[in-house]
């Protein structure tokens, strides 16, 4: 099961509740979402808890909302893969993703680190209009290739990677 701290504003889109009664342990299976703008384009971010790995979904329409679900899964099986982690162990961790649970933000310096992303990606395209140019994987490497002071100064995509090696049998 992911359990995913969503912020107010992705619960007032999807028009869900969030669920009170889960307990939150900063396990590889707890993420945060949240919905920002680039221009006149909805995006969505990801960001894993413990790791702080993230996805970066442009372009996102209402009606990709309906399948959250599999949208998220989609897109994190796809840079999960540009990272060169081995597919048999990426569809072993998604299996968890096949139920998820939305709760409210539950962590600050995740919060904080999403907040520094969004900005990153605001300077970076600041019209918005070319950020539908943009290939998914690649801003997401780029990203995730970044130093976070949370993890205590190492890669999100290294971290991740360890993380899911570790977690479902596959020496490093």
């Amino acid at each position: 099961m992911f359990i995913i701290g969503a912020t107010q504003k992705v619960l007032k889109e999807l028009q869900i509740a969030a669920t009170d009664d889960v307990k939150v342990s900063k396990s590889l299976n707890e993420w945060h979402l949240n919905l920002f703008k680039i221009g006149r384009y909805q995006c969505l971010i990801l960001i894993n808890d413990l790791t702080l790995y993230s996805v970066v979904i442009p372009g996102v329409k209402k009606k990709d909302l309906a399948n959250i679900g599999e949208l998220l899964t989609h897109h994190l099986a796809e840079n999960l893969l540009a990272e060169g982690i081995d597919s048999v162990l990426i569809e072993k961790f998604l299996e968890q993703g096949n139920e998820i649970v939305f709760t409210k933000t539950h962590n600050r310096s995740v919060v904080g680190v999403i907040i520094e992303i969004v900005k990153f990606i605001q300077i970076q395209y600041p019209t918005g209009k070319d950020i539908m140019g943009v290939v998914p994987v690649d801003l997401n490497k780029f990203n995730n290739g970044l130093i976070y002071s949370p993890t205590n100064y190492g890669n999100p995509n290294k971290l991740m990677k360890e993380h899911i090696q570790v977690a479902y049998s596959q020496p490093i």
